[in-house]
């Protein structure tokens, strides 16, 4: 599969959701405190901070974005490894008020494993566990989720299920 093929199946896939599918936004965001366009969610921004009220439930989108600083700053890696880039699309579905993470993240292995035939004992999912000095508490909503999920695959959750504080699991 190559990226236009895989851009669009993302696409496809959560169009069979009911997502409404939303082109990308300008490099050059309305935001201005951003220099340019660095992550998915940035054209949402009014919707989940309640300025304005979203056009739709649940969007899915690829968005262009440029990284070239800022909070999670990883400008010094590019060039030293395969995933570290200044410029990437990121793929994105999104929830209005809609649903939160027990679809996400059923979806997200349905896509994985069903669309894309990912081979699912290569898999492996991160959840949320602060460290000391860390905000928030550990994620055991969605380590649920995916414990329900790799035992229903056959697979042990506790050697699929990763857990990382704000350093390595900031997302």
């Amino acid at each position: 599969m190559n990226s236009s093929q895989l851009r669009q199946s993302f696409l496809d896939f959560f169009a069979s959701k009911q997502h409404a599918i939303v082109p990308s936004a300008s490099l050059m965001p309305t935001s201005p405190n951003l220099l340019f366009t660095n992550a998915g969610m940035n054209q949402f921004v009014p919707y989940f901070l309640g300025e304005r009220e979203a056009p739709f439930k649940r969007a899915a989108d690829t968005q262009k974005c440029i990284r070239a600083g800022g909070k999670h700053n990883d400008l010094d890696d590019v060039g030293l490894d395969t995933y570290h880039h200044t410029f990437f699309e990121m793929l994105g579905n999104w929830s209005f008020g809609d649903y939160f993470k027990k679809e996400a993240i059923e979806w997200g292995w349905e896509l994985l494993t069903q669309v894309w035939k990912l081979p699912k004992e290569r898999l492996y999912v991160t959840v949320y566990q602060p460290g000391d000095g860390d905000p928030a508490e550990f994620d055991h909503e969605a380590y649920g989720y995916w414990k329900a999920i790799f035992e229903a695959e056959g697979m042990d959750p506790k050697a699929r299920i990763l857990t990382g504080g704000k350093k390595d699991n900031f997302w």
